[in-house]
């Protein structure tokens, strides 16, 4: 109750004010630590810099003391009275605290180990020490500045008084003295010991590779095994029946055919880059093949590595299987048997973890050959460049206007495929593995070979990022969509230009658009069709915005579009089931994949797992129609400048008249029939077809009343499709053609 009583602290129930006096007194001193905290990260840069100056200006005025004046030469003459030679001492350790008061903020500082700093003071002053008792510890030396100064000769006579008692009165014995500590001070502070322990580690791998056995021998079980300090990485020790001896061919001689010429019409290939030369190390090659040799031993399974090829970003090692003794049974001699492969593969992951490997490959087997390929990654990977390949003896075998140059396989060699026997190309990998880039390079390769009355590209980008720099090539139809509804335009018009070119063929009774144009070519008014390249670089938006509309349009195209000239090149980064779906994968037997990020997704663009162990970065699979497992390869790399250069070269070169793209008149139509029901396209497509129009020939067509007959033809009015009543019960006029255009006006007024 007494506790209670008491009056409550009014000091923490209300803020009591400062006396204006107490304000007035501290605020200087506030006023100063608020400008050190407003200013401290300009502190220790000033402070740095003055230490420097200083340390620059007492050197200056040390060696050339006729530059000096004033305040500085009044120092100098101090400190050489007080130091003599020693004064350089004091110059370096302030510019060296300078420096070290500058560096945390450029490099995080270093670590100051102030023991080795104390040990050099202390040598600091042996040396003082040292220089006096040389010369005798001479007081007119010292009046010179000259041996260790004022400082040194007090050392000197401090130990001689100490060592006279003894009857060690010679100055010899202080110099002595001092030399060892110098010594000691001069081992510590610039670590000499350290540097020598790490001279000793670094030789001791060398000593060690000459003296060891070729065997080794394993440590104790209880030993404990640490990590070397040495931070050179350590070669792998190989026992003698595992080690190889494989050479590396020298590079191919040029080929002595040259090359065919080009097309004058065509850009000249000095428009791309070339490639640089990768040296692959033999060293590292035959360690390789002899830690995979040894590793499968220790796993009992014998095996032999018969060979390699280097390519761009992969070795493939090719590992012979051997043979194993099973006994039949206790009378019978032991049997041989071959090693299964399904062994070999189930120890990736052990083959990765010996070979300190990223990611590991193992095909098995190789087709065609009587091995099973290990494909390891490189060191360092080769870019890939479209420019040698192009100018290969085997992209000219391929004759085609369509073929495609993919990269090169694990042995080095180009990948060449033909787009027009695939017929279509499906293209998958996560973000950033390779697919807008390989879009981009098979774009550039084919209008390097095709004119733009040759080859008519329609690109579509819904990332609107990728291919919108091709935006101004004369191959191009219109720009660059983007727009996911526009690109369901551009789809259906593809579908739409097929079967015109179906009906086109049909006319001449022509096999495939190859044979159309050999049989046009000899008529005269007869149109010549180009070939027709659709590129998607990405599906999944495609598929996620507007499934029943994407799906049924893409299936037929690759179902339909080879004999009419048009080729599907369509990318994803999700190669899931439910954007490549059944009747899709079907319809693609071509298929090319880059990293993944699960054995599902192979499976899914593949068919098979391989996918998810690529190294990305152009690492692809790819799949052709007639092969039945996939093919490893480096995807060529075409830079902006180069994409730049051939569409400078197509503009400069190619003088075409500036037209709207083939589909805006269908996306017009789409915008105006958007909400309108499916009568209405019905209506559009009978009367293009018969060039005749009334409302109860539309009534008999569609089999629909009067009433909605008369208002289809009031719309088809108001779309332009047919023209105005003539009055006494006549057809309208029909203002378009069966392709869609506008009719020129016969004048058939009759």
């Amino acid at each position: 109750m007494a506790e209670q009583s008491k009056p409550a602290d009014k000091s923490t129930s209300e803020p009591r004010p400062a006396p204006i006096l107490q304000d007035k007194v501290s605020s200087p001193v506030d006023a100063l630590i608020r400008f050190a905290l407003r200013f401290r990260r300009f502190l220790r840069d000033v402070v740095g810099i003055v230490l420097i100056a200083f340390a620059l200006m007492t050197l200056i005025a040390l060696w050339w003391p006729t530059l000096a004046g004033g305040v500085v030469l009044i120092w100098t003459k101090l400190l050489r009275w007080a130091l003599g030679w020693g004064s350089v001492l004091l110059v370096i350790g302030v510019g060296l605290a300078g420096l070290l008061i500058l560096y945390p903020r450029r490099e995080g500082g270093p670590l100051i180990r102030w023991w080795r700093v104390f040990m050099f003071e202390i040598g600091s002053f042996a040396l003082l020490g040292l220089l006096s008792a040389l010369s005798g510890a001479s007081l007119e030396r010292v009046e010179q500045g000259l041996d260790g100064g004022a400082v040194g000769w007090g050392l000197v006579e401090l130990v001689r008084m100490g060592l006279s008692s003894l009857g060690f009165s010679h100055v010899f014995w202080p110099g002595l003295l001092y030399a060892l500590i110098l010594s000691v001070g001069v081992y510590y502070s610039l670590g000499i010991g350290t540097w020598l322990r790490r001279w000793e580690t670094a030789k001791a791998p060398l000593l060690r590779s000459e003296s060891e056995p070729a065997v080794s021998v394993a440590p104790a079980q209880n030993a404990a095994v640490l990590p070397s300090p040495s931070t050179t990485k350590k070669r792998p020790l190989i026992p003698p029946q595992f080690r190889k001896k494989f050479k590396i061919d020298p590079a191919p001689a040029a080929p002595v055919a040259p090359p065919p010429p080009r097309n004058d019409q065509l850009p000249p290939l000095d428009l791309l880059l070339t490639e640089t030369a990768n040296r692959m190390d033999e060293r590292a090659i035959n360690e390789t093949a002899g830690l995979i040799e040894k590793t499968l031993a220790e796993f009992g399974i014998p095996a032999k590595v018969v060979g390699f090829k280097t390519g761009p970003t992969v070795t493939q090692f090719a590992v012979e299987p051997g043979f194993v003794e099973k006994p039949t049974s206790a009378e019978d001699e032991a049997e041989k048997r071959k090693v299964r492969v399904a062994q070999i593969v189930g120890l990736q992951r052990d083959l990765a973890l010996s070979l300190a490997a990223a990611r590991l490959r193992i095909e098995a087997p190789v087709p065609g050959r009587p091995y099973v390929g290990i494909e390891v990654p490189n060191e360092r990977s080769a870019v890939v460049r479209l420019r040698p390949i192009m100018e290969h003896e085997a992209f000219h075998k391929a004759s085609s206007p369509l073929a495609i140059a993919l990269g090169r396989d694990v042995s080095g060699q180009p990948v060449i495929a033909d787009l027009e026997r695939m017929p279509h190309l499906l293209i998958a990998g996560t973000t950033g593995s390779g697919k807008s880039i390989c879009i981009a390079a098979l774009t550039l390769c084919l209008v390097m070979n095709n004119t733009p009355q040759d080859l008519r590209l329609v690109m579509i980008d819904p990332k609107m990022v990728e291919l919108v720099r091709f935006n101004g090539l004369p191959h191009l139809y219109g720009k660059v969509e983007t727009d996911v509804q526009r690109i369901l335009g551009v789809l259906r018009w593809v579908v739409s230009e097929m079967d015109r070119r179906y009906k086109l063929l049909e006319s001449l009774s022509a096999r495939n658009l190859e044979a159309y144009n050999r049989k046009a070519s000899r008529r005269k008014g007869m149109e010549l069709l180009p070939r027709i390249v659709v590129m998607i670089d990405e599906l999944a938006d495609l598929m996620m915005a507007a499934p029943d509309q994407t799906e049924p349009m893409v299936i037929r195209l690759a179902q339909l579009a080879r004999a009419t000239g048009i080729h599907l090149a369509v990318a994803t980064q999700r190669p899931s089931t439910d954007v490549v779906t059944g009747l899709i994968k079907a319809n693609f037997p071509a298929r090319l994949s880059f990293a993944v990020a699960s054995s599902i997704d192979s499976r899914v663009i593949l068919d098979t797992t391989g996918a998810e162990t690529l190294l990305g970065r152009g690492d692809m699979l790819f799949l052709p129609p007639d092969m039945g497992s996939p093919q490893r390869a480096q995807g060529v790399l075409v830079t902006d400048g180069e994409v730049e250069k051939v569409i400078t070269f197509w503009q400069q070169n190619y003088q075409a008249e500036a037209l709207p793209p083939p589909w805006e008149q269908l996306l017009a139509e789409m915008e105006v029939t958007a909400d309108k029901d499916d009568l209405v396209e019905k209506a559009i497509a009978y009367v293009k077809k018969s060039r005749h129009c009334s409302a109860s020939l539309l009534q008999r067509q569609l089999r629909i009343g009067y009433p909605r007959a008369a208002r289809l033809v009031d719309e088809l009015e108001e779309l332009g499709v047919i023209g105005p009543s003539q009055g006494g019960g006549r057809e309208r006029d029909v203002l378009v053609d069966p392709d869609g255009k506008p009719a020129a006006e016969d004048g058939d007024d009759e």
